[in-house]
């Protein structure tokens, strides 16, 4: 049991051994879009084959099924391939291709549990992964129309010094500004105040959930270094986080520094 620090709800199960993803995390966009793409071909293989397994017995019972059945089977594999080639134009050309059912993005993101079980078959630890999935999901972010209520939220490991640096830039650009110690005051806070958008500083893991939490809601994730480990002491360049809150507020360009190149991620 870690004695020296109070663990997120992510890191209960940490045993105190140090290891290098536990630092400090680098993984490029390319990762968790290969895996992306690996999985989809998966699932539509294993669905071909089930398929292909028990075909003629619904086309004894009804044709009219089983002809159903097929082709909604296509269409599902079908939407899956256009959704991740409208992330991977989106990323690319920096121009908005993604798909929306009303106010929600229809993205590869709803897979990410599926992604991460397949990384860590094959050896890709849950922070590497989760790196590259919040580059991925910054890389598809756009300024909301609103640009007036800009929350920050940062955890409470994050170094005194730090916080103070974010909170002078929250002062200086006007933006609201919190810190949480766990994800379920962090909804509630969103809840609260209906921002237009967020920037969030956490570990990898506290940030993957946040994102998929606020669907609606364009988010900026910074991942935080801990040369300590998790929990306790971390830190975060604070001019990464002001140059999110430029982005939002159109005053700069889209920033690569936690977005990755384009192309190479």
């Amino acid at each position: 049991m870690v004695r020296d620090r109070k663990l997120g709800d992510e890191w209960l199960n940490w045993n105190g051994e140090l290891c290098p993803d536990q630092i400090r995390v680098e993984a490029g966009k390319r990762l968790f879009l290969g895996f992306s793409l690996f999985a989809i071909v998966l699932l539509a293989a294993t669905s071909i084959f089930i398929w292909y397994l028990i075909k003629p017995r619904i086309q004894q019972w009804s044709p009219l099924l089983a002809d159903l059945v097929e082709k909604s089977l296509l269409f599902f594999i079908g939407l899956l391939l256009i959704i991740f080639c409208q992330t991977v134009l989106s990323i690319i050309t920096r121009k908005n291709f993604i798909l929306r059912l009303g106010k929600a993005r229809i993205s590869i993101s709803f897979l990410t549990p599926f992604i991460l079980a397949l990384g860590q078959k094959f050896g890709v630890s849950f922070d590497r992964m989760g790196h590259s999935f919040i580059k991925v999901s910054n890389s598809l972010m756009r300024r909301p129309l609103q640009r007036e209520k800009i929350l920050i939220l940062l955890p409470r490991c994050l170094m005194r010094s730090i916080q103070k640096q974010v909170k002078e830039l929250a002062d200086k650009y006007q933006c609201l500004i919190f810190t949480v110690p766990g994800g379920e005051l962090a909804r509630k806070i969103v809840f609260e105040h209906k921002p237009a958008a967020i920037i969030g500083v956490a570990c990898e893991r506290d940030l993957m959930s946040g994102i998929r939490d606020v669907k609606n809601i364009p988010v900026i994730g910074i991942p935080n270094l801990r040369p300590e480990g998790p929990c306790k002491n971390t830190t975060v360049d604070s001019r990464m986080v002001e140059e999110a809150i430029r982005f939002f507020l159109g005053l700069d360009p889209q920033p690569v520094a936690f977005m990755g190149n384009a192309t190479t991620g």
